[in-house]
């Protein structure tokens, strides 16, 4: 019977850990185009692993033992769901389309358990399930702050957008298990061809901000160096080592634990303050994490073990 790696499964949980500082960042680079703030910041994750893996002796070793495959399936899936994640929140209501683009966890959950040698255990749907609720709650929550402008025009392409965003994400994720055998660091490459089409974007599409200059503030070039480091960088690098090895089920149900955790740095750090619906949120995200993680960490076996040893 094959089991889980544990340490993996830990890995990929920092990554959930370093995903819930994204809003605190975002808010202090608001004055950034997004595209142009997805490209500086994937342009530093880049920059960042190119260091690392240089140092260390394992660029070249990296390139080789990466299949271009890999390289497009992870720099075409980063790129599409930050692009589409964007024009979600600028052509539908942002609570539904927060709603819809975090189902990722949950089909997560779904994809991970129909794949072969896995399997959806109860526990993992039923917490994915109560940590939807919670998190359903907490943008209706959020929501109820936000002033949101009556005049806006909104059209069904935001919702599709963010239906998209689930879908590629979860793939990504699930598929990436096909490439247990290649190493980490090539999220190196997925994060240059995410930065090169993130830039050509900015340019097209973004034109009439591509002649500012990059002379922000002192606070937003530190927010673009955190997200960078952070939940652009070493998070994905965490992610793929969770998603290849570890439990993924498990992960996708305590992915519902980043927007919690987000809320809750937005009320440490920022003037921003938790309202009711929020805190109940809070402990229904908790309670689906906690509930979920009762299961065992280990794998179905793939055929009955009379039959595998010949019985």
């Amino acid at each position: 019977m094959t089991t889980y790696n544990p340490q993996a499964t830990l890995i990929g949980s920092m990554a959930i850990l370093l995903w819930s500082s994204l809003a605190l960042f975002t808010t202090q680079a608001s004055s950034v185009p997004p595209l142009l703030l997805l490209t500086l910041t994937f342009g530093v994750a880049t920059l960042l692993f190119f260091v690392v893996y240089l140092f260390k002796g394992e660029l070249k070793s990296s390139w080789k033992q990466t299949p271009k495959s890999a390289i497009l399936m992870g720099g075409l899936g980063f790129y599409f769901y930050h692009f589409f994640y964007f024009y979600a929140f600028q052509n539908a209501p942002p609570v539904e389309a927060g709603l819809i683009a975090y189902l990722w966890p949950l089909l997560i959950v779904l994809m991970a358990g129909m794949t072969q040698g896995n399997t959806l255990s109860w526990t993992h749907l039923v917490g994915a399930v109560i940590a939807f609720i919670g998190t359903g709650i907490m943008l209706q929550s959020k929501g109820q702050v936000l002033t949101i402008d009556s005049n806006a025009v909104y059209h069904w392409t935001g919702y599709a957008a963010a239906f998209a965003c689930a879908f590629i994400w979860s793939s990504y994720s699930v598929a990436n298990r096909r490439y247990q055998t290649v190493p980490s660091s090539a999220v190196l490459w997925y994060c240059l061809v995410t930065t090169l089409l993130a830039g050509a974007s900015h340019f097209m599409i973004e034109a009439e901000s591509a002649t500012l200059s990059l002379h922000f503030p002192a606070s937003t070039w530190v927010a673009i160096l955190g997200l960078g480091f952070g939940p652009v960088g070493i998070a994905f690098f965490c992610w793929d080592t969770g998603v290849k090895k570890g439990n993924l089920s498990l992960l996708g149900v305590l992915s519902y634990t980043a927007p919690a955790l987000s809320t809750a740095w937005l009320g440490l750090f920022t003037d921003a303050v938790l309202t009711p619906g929020q805190i109940i949120a809070c402990l229904f995200i908790t309670a689906g994490a906690l509930f979920a993680s009762l299961m065992s960490n280990k794998k179905m076996p793939l055929v009955p073990e009379k039959e595998a040893k010949g019985i």
